[in-house]
């Protein structure tokens, strides 16, 4: 795998002091028993330049982590189809594919991609600027006609026949064959995320509170604190909803009720036994009933801590 070459002077992000270093997670998977996936970014305070990593840990008794990738600039996404095999989408369109049977990286074209997103081991989606999205099954990424100049924000779906985007300017679409199908939301406002519900119901969530339900055809208000919902994840039953402002909300009835104050939530990922948020330099871990969580830290090397629950709404 192609890496880039150190700069005579090294790298900028290097020169900086331990409390110059912005940290940020990109996003986190639970993958069974006491491992975890997490992507971080460094960064300067005006995120000139970038370094980031994916890490393989281990969160049991101890926490400790493996460095799986790092590279010199951003990661935007990830995602982890099994404990050993995660596909990164970096700054530039560049796809790392980690596999145990070599790690390869491709470059899309176009570039402006934004996030990656998996249904299944066998069905992966690449999303981004001007309408551009791409479809993996197995095989070689193939590219979804243009839609417009809409910028995906997310896509969602049960099943390879159920997948729907939404985007910065009020769009739902439904993926059909190769290209997405418009569905009219009479909403004006920018949708973060979508989600197709265990019961069928379609879910948006928008800025300032803009959150809707699309079940039977028709469209329903959920009631909220105003706060612009960025996460939404259905886990043992019940389905949250996260935001940059709280943190957490749990979805009763047709109302979103405050239920962890976080300070932040991010992306949403669940596997049957865990919810896992990725907070600001955090991640926090939920079993339905008790709270945990670690948070990254930089010394001039990469660490990670425990978290003490208490002080994230505890």
């Amino acid at each position: 795998m192609a890496r880039r070459q150190i700069p005579d002077e090294g790298w900028e992000i290097d020169r900086l002091l331990p409390d110059q270093v912005d940290i940020e997670t990109v996003e986190a998977f639970h993958l069974g028993g006491d491992r975890f996936s997490a992507s971080f970014e460094l960064s300067n305070d005006r995120s000139e330049f970038a370094r980031s990593f994916l890490l393989d840990v281990r969160y049991g008794g101890t926490l400790t982590f493996d460095i799986r990738l790092r590279i010199e600039d951003s990661i935007l996404s990830h995602v982890s189809l099994s404990q050993d095999r995660h596909l990164v989408l970096e700054l530039g369109g560049i796809i790392h594919h980690l596999q145990p049977e070599g790690d390869t990286e491709v470059t899309m074209k176009p570039s402006r991609l934004r996030r990656i997103w998996a249904l299944d081991a066998g069905h992966q989606f690449l999303i981004g600027d001007r309408g551009i999205s791409f479809l993996r099954e197995g095989g070689d990424w193939q590219a979804i006609e243009p839609y417009g100049d809409s910028l995906f924000k997310s896509v969602h779906g049960l099943t390879p026949q159920t997948i729907h985007a939404c985007g910065t300017r009020g769009e739902l679409v439904r993926l059909e064959g190769r290209r997405w199908v418009p569905l009219e939301v009479p909403v004006q406002t920018e949708f973060k995320a979508v989600h197709l519900g265990e019961d069928g119901s379609l879910y948006l969530a928008g800025t300032d509170g803009q959150c809707l339900a699309i079940r039977d055809s028709e469209l329903i208000p959920i009631a909220n604190e105003g706060w612009t919902y960025i996460g939404i994840a259905e886990f043992k039953g019940e389905r949250y909803w996260s935001d940059a402002n709280f943190g957490l909300s749990i979805q009763r009835g047709d109302r979103l009720e405050p239920f962890r104050a976080l300070g932040q939530g991010f992306a949403m990922h669940a596997s049957p036994d865990l919810l896992v948020i990725a907070g600001w330099k955090e991640v926090f871990i939920f079993d339905g009933q008790e709270w945990r969580g670690f948070e990254m830290g930089y010394d001039g090397n990469i660490f990670l801590s425990a978290l003490d629950m208490t002080q994230f709404g505890g």
